[in-house]
């Protein structure tokens, strides 16, 4: 039997078993409690708490076909709980151990930077509301007459576009001073600060750049020396690759129903603020203790010094900004993802074999921290769903919400909301642009007076209470649509997920719009082939014996010809590193610029034919149906021009 077949195997049959009873081979440091007892009102009982999250856990691994999970529970002040479930290494078949094996966390990382900025500015340091430029040695341009402010990092509302271009590479030799990367990969600032939420990689990057350059220290260094160290947390890290002291677990993803290890690949450091951390449950507890301790008395044991003031503490628990007072917001780098009428504070983690959340409760003195060595764990550590969901749901459940009553004359309007909206979070500027093309949010009317709000996430009813403001019909979420000074829709927000805002999408953006355009194209150029070639080898003869006047047809036709050839050329070479998502994380290839020459020639030569289309109509070159037919061809191809250039694909945009 093949060997990662049989691991698979067993790790199945153990998580089946552990429902019943908790894994042996797991580790697992748990505080003193009672007998298992149903919970009153969030976790109080150990082994109540232990028993919940082996069954909830445990089913996860088998269903979704995970290699390993750790989680850490701490509250009032303590770790109530942190274990570890099936393996961190497959080959080795090394178990996960809560106080040993470390994860990646991905953007839960996110929250050492926020805090190291908090301690400088709890020192006099920092200014969160001066221009971030007071501290960078290189500019961020000046787009906008309000700068951006450590305000606008700590809450996404800088303004950049998004872009991945080269955060990572295979080779370690292209790897890239901090400062070079960041000055040489600037976003484009596309709205006002405060204008909207956007959630930015490069934002974190400049705040720890700017942790950085105002501490004298690495980045890395910085947050050894002020948070791990002084917390105790002595298997974390914010260096990538993780110091080959640390027993990192392997990440891990599906293929054809085997787990396979996923790639190794190198982050550039200017990235390691926005998520290139790693730490185990055990340690995680001690910065979550951190994080929630507002009161006088110190974190933890004697060891563990405090981090934060009391004040400081509490200042990040606040509401930073929020699109509307009436919605949920964002505190000092922690996102309100409340829940069940419980005000929730929390963050998620994506990496590659790794995915991550961290949920507080301040009002509960209550924080949890899960992480899977998994990629298909991506809907378990959602916001709102999978861990949370089930978690909120077993200690914290729901009260009856009354249905909210639709108006009576809502349908009169409800078409000023319906149509599709888009993060704003997008590139503008460079070839990723094209990634938006699928909206993530279409809002219909059902004509019941309520609009349907349609996401990749789930769909949800919602009434108007308010001009523009909006109640989920059944439940607790609200939403706001803003517009603009002709009354015009321009944009959703959802206090589900406030680190987003959402632009309505124009009708030439839509996919339908562009689908219908791209497939348009590639049938007329198709036609061109045969219809082209057929034309040139019947009239080849008569051509030639009419001399001079003949080339210039010909030449037309070879231009339009080629025009196509080219075109067709640039799909096939799109569909090819379309496998990639168009996300050039890792650069741009070789055989992909080359692509991207295809477009620049083809829209030159698009100009010469547009040319000869007008003397083929001055000078009769052919028949009425020949000249038509090479009008068709020419048109299309200004259409695909406009295509490749509206999406960033003609030239180099990168």
């Amino acid at each position: 039997m093949n060997r990662r077949l049989f691991i698979s195997l067993i790790v199945a049959v153990i998580s089946l078993w552990g429902l019943a009873l908790p894994i042996m081979a797991q580790q697992s440091t748990v505080a003193e409690g009672e007998a298992a007892i149903a919970p009153a009102r969030g976790p109080t009982d150990v082994a109540e708490l232990e028993s919940f999250l082996d069954q909830l856990i445990l089913q996860q691994l088998t269903d979704y076909h995970l290699a390993g999970a750790t989680v850490a529970v701490v509250r009032d002040g303590k770790v109530l709980l942190t274990k570890g479930y099936g393996f961190a290494d497959i080959d080795a078949g090394t178990f996960v151990d809560p106080e040993q094996t470390v994860f990646l966390i991905g953007s839960v990382g996110k929250l050492f930077t926020w805090t190291s900025v908090m301690q400088l500015a709890e020192q006099g340091k920092l200014d969160l509301d001066a221009d971030i430029n007071t501290y960078l040695d290189f500019r961020i341009p000046d787009t906008y007459p309000q700068p951006i402010t450590l305000r606008d990092l700590l809450t996404h509302t800088a303004g950049f576009e998004d872009l991945y271009f080269e955060y990572l590479t295979l080779d370690p030799a292209e790897l890239m001073p901090e400062r070079d990367w960041l000055m040489t990969h600037i976003p484009a600032r596309v709205r006002p600060p405060g204008e909207a939420a956007s959630y930015s990689n490069y934002g974190t990057q400049l705040a720890g750049y700017i942790v950085a350059q105002v501490s004298g220290q690495p980045y890395e260094q910085y947050v050894q020396e002020h948070i791990l160290d002084p917390l105790g947390m002595a298997h974390s890290t914010a260096q990538s690759p993780a110091p080959a002291d640390l027993q990192l677990a392997v990440g891990y993803m599906t293929a054809d129903g085997e787990f396979q290890k996923v790639p190794t690949f190198y982050g550039q450091s200017a990235m390691f603020p926005a998520g290139a951390h790693g730490s185990t449950a055990a340690d995680m507890a001690r910065f979550m203790l951190a994080l929630l301790n507002n009161e006088d008395a110190s974190v933890g044991d004697s060891t563990q010094g405090r981090i934060l003031s009391a004040a400081t503490a509490a200042q990040m628990q606040q509401t930073l900004y929020a699109p509307d007072s009436r919605l949920r917001g964002t505190a000092y780098g922690l996102f309100d993802l409340s829940e069940n009428g419980i005000r929730t504070l929390g963050h998620d983690g994506d990496t590659l074999g790794f995915k991550t959340l961290m949920l507080l409760m301040p009002d509960e003195h209550l924080g949890v921290f899960l992480s899977y060595n998994g990629e298909e764990a991506d809907a378990l550590t959602r916001q709102h769903f999978g861990f949370q969901r089930a978690f909120f749901d077993h200690y914290y459940p729901a009260s009856a919400i009354e249905p909210v009553q639709p108006a009576a004359d809502f349908a009169a309007h409800a078409n000023r909301f319906t149509g599709s909206y888009r993060m704003a979070r997008r590139a503008h500027s460079s070839m990723e642009k094209y990634r938006s093309l699928n909206p993530e949010v279409v809002v219909s009317a059902p004509g019941d007076g309520t609009i349907n709000i349609g996401t990749p996430w789930g769909d949800w009813r919602y009434v108007e209470v308010e001009p523009l403001y909006f109640r989920q019909v059944d439940g607790p979420s609200a939403l706001i649509f803003r517009e603009d000074s002709r009354g015009r829709i321009t944009h959703l927000f959802m206090d589900l997920v406030p680190q987003f805002a959402f632009e309505k999408v124009k009708w030439y953006e839509m996919p339908g719009f562009n689908t219908g355009l791209m497939l348009a194209c590639i049938f007329v150029f198709l036609s061109a082939i045969p219809v082209l070639a057929i034309r040139a080898v019947r009239n080849r003869r008569r051509d030639d014996n009419a001399g001079t006047q003949a080339r210039r047809p010909r030449l037309a036709t070879f231009t339009i010809l080629l025009v196509c050839i080219l075109n067709l050329l640039f799909v096939g070479g799109m569909v090819l590193w379309g496998e990639a998502n168009l996300t050039p994380l890792f650069g741009v290839t070789p055989i992909f610029r080359a692509v991207l020459v295809l477009g620049v020639v083809s829209a030159a030569l698009t100009v010469v034919a547009l040319g000869f289309a007008v003397v083929a109509w001055k000078d009769r070159y052919w028949g009425v149906p020949g000249r038509a037919y090479y009008t068709l061809l020419t048109v299309t191809a200004v259409a695909f021009v406009w295509f490749l250039n509206f999406w960033n694909l003609l030239g180099w945009r990168f």
